[in-house]
């Protein structure tokens, strides 16, 4: 690329100090235009403390980094200016830059100015992004498996021994004396099915790195005035849901994220179900709450233990068990009454005694919602997880054209066949890693970056 971009690199609003970035062909001549000095001045990678001048006026005084082209973050020639965090100061030297030659960047484009350089792929840049909105633990450490390479090593990997064998099959398929030695089915076809399988078990972690990534959605049903307004609150800390003793209070869905050991939980207060809601208001509740259901990854279904199941309760059950979804059934309320049995119970897979007034039995509830992240997590001998459907998708058409490769190649197919598919998971995995993906297709992926990234 041609031209010379600058963005703020840190967030709007006032800070101590705030980055500002300038990467292309003429970052160093503007770097000395706005500080009045000699290129010889700015040695690359080290800080120089120098002022920055608007016209004649001092802007602001700024430790300034020069990073040289190809030894920078995109790989043409780099400039952060470290500012006072003033929003004057910030957007005048961003005014400043452009006047003197620079333009605006994009959404994402010094990643992908990096990704063109080659100085990471596709997939590294989109575990950059998800690094930087990773909000907890367990999306950090999925996030830093995408961005420092792992997952991609896995990925090329695969690639490195499908290119071999379809090498193989190319040689034999242009060798027409018949010179070379026929290639060796047994072993290419259990290679073959090696790869099928280790693509396999990577598709296999889409469902949990998406939970990671977007956090478990659990939402919380049940009765009017059962106590899931209360429970919601219970578990997040604060009073996030209006609690009353009216019933019918919660008219609309209400979501809190929590953290549980590091995992994201998105939870969902949903209005109870009735038989007969009292207004439109309420019917629109309960019609948001059944989609709330829907929607979600789990279901706590808070019962009453001071009263008798209703036959709405018992119907709402059934329905619920119905969406074929974890259910985890919570009696609420063991602070007021003897510890007995709920109907439910026998047909619950997860039973969980609280209360909400006292807290007691919250700690297990915790346990039992971050069991079904857990449990998947632990069966990822390596940690390396694809997170997003593009992904997913890429590497379950990968694994299907290695199979199909393979199932050929055992059938006694012609290698065209066999080297056909091949080819198609090749054609997956280079996309993946962004070796063939359209322009409008990056330009999307870079798009939702962050300003300055």
């Amino acid at each position: 690329m041609n031209s010379t971009i600058c963005a703020a690199a840190t967030a709007a609003g006032r800070s101590a100090v705030a980055l500002i970035r300038l990467s292309g062909p003429d970052s160093l001549p503007i770097l000395c235009k706005i500080t009045h000095k000699e290129p010889e001045v700015f040695v690359p990678r080290r800080q120089v403390f120098c002022r920055l001048y608007d016209d004649n006026k001092i802007l602001d005084e700024a430790l300034v980094t020069y990073f040289a082209a190809p030894h920078s973050f995109t790989g043409e020639d780099v400039v952060e200016f470290a500012v006072h965090g003033s929003p004057y100061i910030r957007g005048r030297l961003l005014e400043r830059l452009c006047q003197l030659g620079a333009k605006a960047a994009a959404r994402g484009e010094f990643s992908y100015r990096a990704f063109l350089s080659g100085k990471m792929d596709l997939l590294e840049a989109q575990g950059l992004c998800d690094l930087i909105s990773a909000g907890n633990k367990a999306a950090h450490d999925l996030a830093m498996s995408s961005a420092d390479g792992r997952l991609s090593e896995k990925l090329n990997a695969v690639k490195t021994a499908l290119s071999e064998i379809l090498a193989e099959m190319e040689a034999r398929l242009d060798d027409v004396d018949e010179e070379m030695p026929p290639l060796q089915v047994s072993s290419s076809q259990r290679e073959l099915l090696a790869q099928a399988q280790a693509l396999a078990r990577l598709a296999d972690t889409f469902s949990v790195g998406r939970l990671i990534k977007e956090g478990l959605k659990a939402a919380i049903v049940g009765a009017p005035n059962c106590g899931k307004s209360s429970l919601l609150n219970a578990l997040v800390g604060f009073d996030r849901a209006i609690v009353s003793e009216q019933s019918g209070t919660t008219r609309d869905t209400v979501e809190e994220a929590l953290d549980i050991d590091g995992q994201k939980i998105i939870l969902t207060d949903t209005a109870g179900i009735r038989e007969h809601a009292l207004d439109p208001a309420e019917r629109e509740g309960m019609k948001r709450s059944l989609r709330a259901i829907e929607k979600a990854d789990i279901v706590l279904f808070v019962a009453d233990l001071t009263r008798e199941l209703t036959v709405q309760e018992e119907a709402l059950w059934n329905d619920v068990q119905k969406q074929n979804k974890p259910v985890i059934l919570v009696l609420n309320k063991t602070d007021e009454t003897a510890r007995g049995r709920c109907p439910l119970e026998g047909k619950a897979q997860y039973t969980v005694y609280v209360s909400c007034k006292t807290g007691s039995g919250l700690e297990e509830l915790k346990k039992q919602i971050l069991h079904f992240i857990s449990v998947p997590m632990s069966a990822q001998e390596d940690g390396i997880m694809i997170s997003n459907l593009r992904q997913y998708e890429a590497v379950l058409n990968a694994q299907t054209e290695t199979e199909s490769a393979a199932a050929r190649l055992a059938s006694g197919a012609g290698l065209e066949l066999c080297a056909e598919h091949l080819r198609g998971a090749l054609g997956a995995l280079k996309d993946l890693a962004g070796e063939t993906t359209p322009d409008d297709i990056l330009g999307i992926i870079f798009s939702k970056f962050c300003m300055g990234k």
